[in-house]
């Protein structure tokens, strides 16, 4: 079974297995493996998904003991919202609906599991670079002729952090996106479900983060600039000073024989 995401980064496994072979046709239920790809990672996602008409409460308690058996490092996320149960971690996420609103409920789901996982991915880059931060500090105060290859390495992460502004800036509309007028159930599941996980806060706590490791590249960059001019500055003085000395050189030469006369 295949589904079809806005960006084609998400793809299914066929079914993994059927948990409930209900002779009710109105029901369906079975857990999918799910791979999102966010930055140069994939991950997987276990889904299980029930359609049915029954009343979310009969299925809560199992669907949270199946959560946690996923051993998730974070918090389940868990939304009850007009007859639909959404459960949601990093490894495992659940949804419970009836039939008419299962397919508009998945998608919102699973628009919201990718901008998360990017998310998720951004922060975990940033973390790496917050690393390099402390030990790069120095290098914007100074700049030597012998340190060519440390002006390549600040080079490279100051292109990387300007990536993950890039990144933060495309994502950033799907995390603020307007709310749904007149409301629907999947617009009212992903705005709580990107209200819960604090991806708004989390944008924007990594934007100020970026734009202050930015700032240092920036000022290594024009250390840099101000190096290289000076040293070619340097460099035509003393080919000015020597075309002079030639200059004077062979005046004196042109001379020595009216000198002699």
């Amino acid at each position: 079974m295949n589904i079809n995401s806005p960006d084609d980064s998400i793809k299914n496994s066929t079914r993994k297995n059927d948990l409930d072979a209900s002779a009710d046709t109105s029901q369906y239920r079975h857990v999918e493996e799910i791979f999102l790809h966010s930055l140069s990672s994939e991950t997987k996602v276990e889904f299980l998904k029930i359609s049915t008409d029954e009343n979310i409460d009969t299925h809560l308690d199992e669907c949270i003991a199946w959560t946690e058996a996923g051993n998730s490092s974070d918090n389940p996320i868990t939304l009850e919202l007009y007859g639909t149960l959404v459960i949601w971690t990093s490894t495992r996420m659940v949804l419970v609906t009836s039939p008419r609103h299962f397919q508009k409920a998945e998608r919102a789901v699973l628009d919201f599991t990718k901008i998360a996982f990017e998310m998720t991915a951004i922060e975990r880059l940033l973390s790496t670079a917050w690393e390099h931060y402390e030990d790069d500090l120095p290098s914007g105060f100074s700049c030597h002729e012998s340190n060519t290859s440390t002006q390549a390495t600040l080079s490279n992460r100051y292109v990387q952090a300007m990536s993950l502004s890039g990144k933060i800036a495309r994502l950033s509309p799907r995390i603020h996106l307007p709310p749904e007028h007149p409301p629907t159930l999947a617009g009212q599941l992903g705005e709580r479900l990107r209200d819960r996980s604090r991806l708004a806060d989390r944008e924007e706590f990594a934007d100020e983060q970026l734009d202050t490791i930015i700032r240092l590249y920036e000022t290594t960059g024009q250390r840099v600039s101000e190096f290289t001019l000076a040293h070619r500055e340097y460099i035509l003085i003393w080919v000015i000073v020597l075309l002079l000395g030639a200059e004077i050189l062979l005046l004196l030469i042109d001379l020595l024989p009216s000198a002699g006369n």
